[in-house]
């Protein structure tokens, strides 16, 4: 199934409705020692960064968590909040989602970003605070290479694996390098598209959309712990 994403992911070209007016984040937080856990999606007004919509989804994580397999556990979550948003708010879907996680920054170029991008059909990248290691890179050579080329607030640099591909940025959001984001592209948007939008959107070191959809889930799972 993950060929098939891979084939089926754009990633040269952005497809994304013109002028953007709704962007929205994606997380999921996890009720420690059980398999409940709570999706949540948070939509924003892209000019100003108000929220204009909260959905949340509790659910019970049947597949077990297996590294660089995450998407086939959690997109079909995600997926769900989607279908609840189209149902209740139609009038507020998003051109694009940005998502906790990686999109072709990934061991076989099909992260969470890029399976749930094809799987709802919308522009989608993913944003982490974590190095994935996929195609030789490693934290090691990430904070490095950041040190030499991006060492001040709001540089980054291109990440290109071993194999040539261009696995998406490293982003200095402060000014340390321990610190740094991963953006990657998902699905219907190009880097470049995704490293604005994600500039246009970051107040603190994680972008706000990303950064609500994590409040809420945790706010969430509180409930249900």
């Amino acid at each position: 199934e993950q060929q098939n994403i891979v084939s089926s992911i754009i990633t040269d070209i952005d497809q994304i409705q013109q002028p953007i007016k709704y962007i929205a984040g994606l997380d999921i937080s996890f009720v420690k020692n059980n398999d409940k856990a709570v999706a949540s999606m948070v939509i924003l007004e892209y000019e100003t960064l108000n929220i204009v919509a909260k959905i949340s989804v509790n659910c019970n994580m049947k597949i077990p968590y297996i590294a660089s397999y995450l998407a086939f556990r959690e997109a079909p979550v995600f997926m769900k909040l989607i279908d609840i948003q189209k149902e209740n708010c139609p009038h507020l879907t998003p051109q694009v989602i940005l998502m906790d996680g990686n999109g072709v920054w990934h061991p076989r170029r099909a992260g969470i970003a890029s399976h749930f991008g094809v799987l709802s059909g919308i522009p989608c990248f993913g944003v982490s605070k974590n190095v994935l290691y996929a195609d030789g890179i490693t934290r090691e050579k990430i904070e490095d290479l950041l040190t030499k080329k991006a060492s001040e607030e709001n540089q980054y640099i291109e990440v290109i694996g071993d194999s040539g591909n261009v696995l998406g940025l490293a982003y200095n959001v402060t000014g340390s390098v321990k610190n740094a984001v991963y953006i990657s592209v998902g699905h219907k948007i190009t880097l470049t598209t995704a490293c604005n939008i994600f500039k246009s959107a970051t107040k603190y070191r994680n972008c706000e959309p990303i950064r609500q959809a994590d409040l809420l889930s945790r706010e969430m799972v509180g409930k249900i712990s």
